[in-house]
């Protein structure tokens, strides 16, 4: 049997059926998706309208609930928390300061009661209902854009490892031109509705992490929002990196944290040496990751100058920071592969960066062997694996406008190395 026949066998028992929708698009279902989703301005382009938010008042103004799901990895639907408590609503666990400490066990219980009681008695279901309620909620022309760019890059991804021959005795002709037949009309509809594959991408993504933002956020609380020690050591490693760039020569004083979720590396900058609240700036596609974070960690204020961290929920691509060469250092934890282009991510990290000395770390504690199964699970959310140190050089040499140089590589997938250190890449702004 051929490597890619033996992929397609694993596959098998996940594919539910193949199949045309009502609407004539080509659609298979794996044992479970998630999904992530843009709230559509009239032209249904992804256009949000969150804004910097300093506070939670601000947070509160510009809420927006569009919850989806998809699972095999991701959100809050890893674990099947369940209670016989009657369904309540959505709100949020109280914060835990910076450097709160594990929560006891009674408060851990209470917590999770809480958690498992707002997302209906079971966080995975709960979950799932979350983003069907928000793919429902898009206007239909998004909605069924986004369910032919998820089916199209399913089919792509499963039939990616085979070899032509095992493609044309495994898959039947008429299936290979439904699925053409489906690309060419997504490609009419972005056309006639300015969609960019990007917005598509974008759409599960923070549907996704929407949905499951309330729950990654208490359970972070109830651990004292620390990894297990072999990885927390990872995130505290690069999260120094990100510090001692700004109290080097000709430091801003600014830290970017890109796909900032519910706040969760705050605390490991804090404790790296991070000195001032207002010297921290996240962002994050969802606008329900970063209400979580702002009422965990937006209070604090610098002294002396009476500012505090910033969050923002909005697309990284597109949101203007301020100008150019405003931050010491932007660092990416387990960030960078939910990123729908990668060299663009790079190509804008770049620009924010100060030059002589400054910082682009790249960390996923559990490496990127990790990313790589997360993307075979789910290509629809994960395009791709993180980019391993011969891709980097690639990328750098192809791309000398960066101003990149490779300072430290990260370790190869499946490698002894990798196994020590999980993934981690820092580039250095010449």
């Amino acid at each position: 049997m051929t490597p890619s026949l033996q992929c397609f066998t694993r596959l098998l028992p996940l594919v539910v059926f193949f199949a045309r929708t009502s609407t004539s698009t080509f659609a298979f279902t794996f044992g479970s998706v998630k999904h992530n989703c843009w709230s559509p301005t009239k032209s249904y382009t992804t256009n949000p309208s969150f804004q910097i938010v300093h506070d939670l008042d601000a947070s509160v103004r510009h809420r927006h609930r569009s919850n989806l799901f998809l699972s095999g990895g991701f959100g809050g639907g890893g674990a099947s928390s369940k209670t016989t408590k009657k369904k309540g609503g959505k709100g949020s666990q109280k914060p835990s300061p910076v450097g709160g400490k594990k929560m006891n066990p009674r408060d851990a219980k209470r917590a999770k009661n809480e958690l498992v009681e707002r997302y209906g008695g079971d966080i995975g279901k709960g979950t799932q209902e979350r983003i069907e309620d928000a793919v429902d909620a898009l206007e239909p022309p998004l909605r069924e854009a986004a369910e032919l760019y998820k089916a199209i890059t399913q089919f792509d991804a499963l039939v990616a490892p085979m070899t032509p021959a095992d493609r044309n005795r495994l898959i039947p002709p008429v299936q290979f031109q439904m699925v053409e037949d489906d690309r060419k009309k997504l490609m009419l509809m972005r056309e006639d509705h300015n969609l960019s594959e990007r917005e598509l991408h974008n759409v599960y993504q923070r549907i996704t992490w929407d949905a499951s933002a309330d729950a990654k956020a208490t359970q972070a609380d109830i651990v004292g929002n620390r990894m297990k020690p072999e990885l927390q050591e990872r995130i505290t490693k690069a999260c120094t990196i990100a510090v001692e760039a700004t109290e080097s020569e000709g430091a801003m004083g600014k830290v970017l944290d890109v796909g900032c979720g519910h706040g969760a590396i705050v605390r490991s900058l804090v404790d790296a040496g991070l000195s001032e609240p207002d010297m921290y700036v996240g962002i994050d596609l969802s606008s329900e990751m970063v209400n979580n974070a702002i009422q965990r960690y937006g209070s604090a204020r610098n002294g002396r100058t009476g500012k505090g961290r910033i969050f923002v929920a909005d697309d990284f691509y597109t949101y203007d920071f301020g100008g150019d060469s405003v931050f010491d250092s932007v660092i990416l934890c387990s960030a960078l592969h939910d990123l729908p282009d990668m060299e663009s991510a790079i190509s804008k990290a770049s620009s924010l960066l100060r030059s002589n000395g400054g910082k682009l770390v790249i960390v996923h504690a559990q490496g990127g062997q990790h990313v790589l199964g997360q993307n075979q699970a789910n290509p629809v959310m994960v395009k791709r694996g993180l980019p391993t140190e011969k891709e980097w050089n690639e990328m750098l040499s192809d791309n000398d406008e960066w101003g990149f140089t490779l300072e430290y590589g990260p370790a190869d997938p499946r490698s002894d190395r990798e196994m020590k250190e999980g993934y981690l890449a820092v580039l250095s702004k010449t």
